[in-house]
Order: structure tokens, then C-alpha cells, then sequence
């Protein structure tokens, strides 16, 4: 075996080498074009034709800045005829994660069918650490009349150039209409989407399509630590349907002490009466000794104190007459078997992922 011609999975099974990509007979389109509807970017207007997710001034810090880039949440959305979808794609950093795959961290995956009926085709592939790439996402040379198609952005890297490859003459239209007013999501790396195997299942874009909403994501990895200047960003955006901070992991006990009640103050400023969810941190490996029928809460008293803080602020603004607030204990989302939903025992998998939107969904109040 030592003198084998296999050097790589790919010399003997075929269904995982890259295929190349044939664009002969396909236009491109910029996202920014009609009728495409580029969604999840709520400061998009001001900032042109740059992806990101808040604003360029004021900048909060040299790492929210960096981490503002990402396009975690972003979307696209059009009905067309095309047999055919491709993207090209500038990435904006090279990136390689030792616990999220890079279908979920860079590349785009791509969804058809339309509200409701919404069906995961693939995610974009391409070579390692590559920032240039053509990706086919949709190739069905039997479809026949329109299809409704959603693309979602990378969870953990910026977007610098993107075009959209459709058949040459084929017919494009402006995709369906959202339900209803968008959510706003802040907090940190398990809001940004890690660790999910592609994009469209961190919670928030699986709560985008189950709701039909548009849902604009302000997870910072590393970074939801409930700044001022955060909460005046986020009241910016108008007629939110709900706002949603799950930022206590990040923040810990002193840190949601500290930043909590003025977070809230400031949004509830501009935005008075807007459902407003405060969520708890979801359950790690870190909380409990395996093997043992230990109290989660004792074995990580920081994270229980933050637990009660948020709690009790909540009901205190409830009783003060704020009858528009409410609290979720995120660390019942994800089910008894919460182990089985971590990928290196703090950030979700796809099956954590997908529990946290199948629940908020049910729990969630909003206009």
C-alpha cells in the first residue's frame, strides 16, 4: 500500500473532485441589478454597491469592523427560466477554519422553490483557500417555465465582487414578496452561523425561510458585547417586526451586567412598542461533567448568574409597563440531547441549528 497511485480521496471516488464549470451561452448579472432582491443588508443604500452589515462610521472597534464584512445573513432572491445558475465570486479573504467547513464559512448555497416550499439544492465548491472562483449551483436542462431561487451569502467572509451566471435570453422576475417586517438578530459566533456546513442553515437564514422574512444578522464573532454605539446602529433600521439580542455568551455575566439596560434603553428609544426577545446562552460542553447526573448550572455558575440577570431585567421592564418584552431561556432551545448539536462543544452543527430556528419560531412574538 505504501507505493499506491492514490494519493487523495479524489482519485477513487469521482462524486468528490471539483467539476469544472462550463459559462458558454450564460449571461452575468450584478446582485445589485434589477429585478434581483439582495436582502439581510439593511444599511445597503448608504453603502452602495459594498456588502457589509452596519456602516462604516463610526467605527465600534478594529475587530467589529473586520467582522462587519462578513456577509452572514445576506441573500438573494429571483424568479427566472434558467436551466442554469452559476456564480463567480471575489472573496474578500482566504480563509480555512479548523471546525467549520469552508462550504459554510465562504461559499454560497442555493436554494429553489419559494416560501414555503423552499428545497436545498447545493452549496457552491471550489479549491482551498481560493478567493476566485466559478461555482455551479443549478443545472436542470429538463426544467421547464419559472422557478423561484434564493442564494445565501458566506457566514464567515466578505463578499467583494459577485455575478450571477443565467442563461443567455432566459426570463427574470422579482421573487415573491416577504409576509411581513424584518427581524433584527444581534449577538456573537453561534448568531453569525458557526459552525454550519453551508449558509442557509444557520438559524437565522432557516428562520428567514420558514418565516418569510427578511431577518438581518448582527452575530459578531468573538464580539457581541452589547456596545452603545451597536444599539444606536440597530435602531437605525425602521419598522423592525422584532428584535432579538442574544448576545450573553460573548458579554458574560459582567459584561450583560453592565450593558443590558442601556442596550434596551437605546432601542427602545426609537423603537418603543417592537416585540424585543432578550435570549440566554445556548447550553456548551464546558456546563457539565459527562458521564454524571451533574447540574448544568452549578458547573458554570457565570453563565446561570447572566441566565437570572436577563431574566429579571426583562420582567422588570415588563412590570414597569413595557408589555412588548420577553425573555428566552437558550439553554432549552437545542433539547435534553444538546450535546449532540455542538461541533467542538461550544458552536452549533446543522442539527443545532435547525432546532434553535424550529423553536424560536413557535416562541417568538413579533409584528
Amino acid at each position: 500500500m505504501n507505493n499506491s497511485s492514490v494519493k487523495d480521496i479524489r482519485d477513487i471516488d469521482r462524486y468528490m473532485a471539483l467539476k469544472p464549470v462550463n459559462d458558454a451561452g450564460m449571461e452575468f448579472f450584478s446582485p445589485f441589478s434589477e429585478p434581483f432582491r439582495l436582502s439581510g443588508s439593511a444599511f445597503q443604500k448608504q453603502l452602495q454597491s459594498r456588502l457589509r452589515r452596519i456602516p462604516i462610521e463610526p467605527v465600534i472597534n478594529e475587530k467589529v469592523d473586520w467582522l462587519a464584512d462578513y456577509t452572514a445573513g445576506m441573500q438573494l432572491q429571483f424568479k427566472s427560466s434558467s436551466r442554469k445558475v452559476v456564480v463567480k465570486a471575489k472573496l474578500k479573504f482566504s480563509n480555512l477554519m479548523h471546525h467549520m467547513p469552508q462550504t459554510g464559512h465562504s461559499s454560497f448555497d442555493f436554494y429553489v422553490g419559494g416560501p414555503g416550499k423552499w428545497r436545498a439544492v447545493r452549496s457552491a465548491q471550489f479549491k482551498d483557500h481560493a478567493t476566485e472562483f466559478t461555482a455551479e449551483l443549478y443545472n436542470r436542462p429538463e426544467h421547464t417555465g419559472m422557478r423561484e431561487y434564493l442564494i445565501n451569502f458566506p457566514l464567515y467572509n466578505g463578499v467583494e465582487e459577485l455575478w450571477i451566471g443565467l442563461d443567455e435570453n432566459c426570463q427574470i422576475l422579482p421573487p415573491t414578496d416577504f409576509s411581513g417586517k424584518p427581524l433584527l438578530v444581534y449577538g456573537t459566533s453561534i448568531t453569525q452561523g458557526g459552525c454550519a456546513s453551508r449558509p442557509g442553515m444557520a438559524w437565522s437564514n432557516i428562520l428567514s425561510r420558514k418565516l418569510n422574512r427578511e431577518v438581518f444578522n448582527f452575530g459578531f464573532s468573538g464580539n457581541g458585547k452589547g456596545e452603545a454605539q451597536m444599539a444606536e446602529f440597530l435602531a437605525q433600521i425602521p419598522d423592525p417586526g422584532a428584535i432579538i439580542l442574544d448576545y450573553e455568551p460573548n458579554a458574560h455575566y459582567d459584561g450583560i451586567r453592565a450593558t443590558l439596560s442601556d442596550f434596551i434603553r437605546i432601542l427602545r428609544n426609537i423603537h418603543p412598542t417592537v416585540p424585543l426577545t432578550v435570549m440566554s446562552g445556548t447550553t456548551h460542553s464546558d456546563m457539565t461533567v459527562f458521564g454524571t447526573d451533574d447540574d448544568v448550572d452549578s458547573n458554570y455558575p457565570d453563565s446561570a448568574a447572566a441566565r437570572k440577570f436577563q431574566q429579571q431585567t426583562v420582567e422588570s421592564l415588563q412590570q414597569a409597563g413595557d408589555c412588548n418584552i420577553y425573555f428566552i431561556d437558550g439553554s432549552k432551545l437545542m433539547g435534553s440531547d444538546w450535546d449532540e448539536c455542538l461541533i467542538d462543544g461550544c458552536h452549533l452543527n446543522d442539527l443545532g441549528f435547525y432546532r434553535i430556528a424550529e423553536n424560536l419560531s413557535k416562541q417568538l412574538v413579533f409584528n
